[in-house]
């Protein structure tokens, strides 16, 4: 991915029906700068129990174009977008640095709902056994909620 120019100015386009995509490709073949936020998921097929990663856009329709001229006539032409986002019909203009908050929070998978994005976040361990121990370190106390030593406290021992 090619970092975020922090020189020009940065709109928000609010684009058709599910053609984020499409008006992204298009943005970027006239020659506009585009950032498409994204995220990742996982998908269990119910059937073959097979699970798939899926991307989707973060943003539902909305996407992010530097426009360095305010020339918005071409941006407002291209196949796929509907409207840039504003007030009283001027386009209202996002700061760069929050346009790469968030390109840097979407490469650092802050978005993404994946076994390694939670891997990566130090959510999850890479087995079911590191995961517990990570969850429950020795010397953390914990509360019994179920069983005949409901509402006893505990101290987790490592042996």
């Amino acid at each position: 991915m090619k970092p975020i120019s922090k020189d020009k100015p940065w709109f928000v386009v609010q684009c058709n029906i599910k053609c984020e995509a499409k008006a992204a490709a298009n943005l970027r073949q006239v020659g506009y700068e585009v950032y498409f936020p994204r995220q990742r998921i996982e998908r269990k097929n119910k059937r073959t129990n097979v699970i798939h990663e899926i991307e989707r856009p973060l943003l539902m329709r909305y996407i992010f174009v530097a426009v360095p001229r305010y020339d918005f006539g071409f941006v407002r032409a291209c196949e796929g977008v509907e409207s840039l986002l504003g007030v009283n019909g001027l386009p209202l203009r996002v700061p760069a640095r929050d346009v790469e908050a968030l390109w840097l929070a979407e490469i650092d998978m802050q978005f993404d709902d994946t076994r390694a994005a939670r891997i990566h976040r130090k959510e999850e361990a890479k087995s079911r056994k590191e995961t517990i121990q990570m969850r429950f370190a020795p010397g953390t106390t914990v509360s019994i909620e179920d069983g005949p030593f409901k509402s006893f406290m505990a101290e987790v021992v490592n042996e």
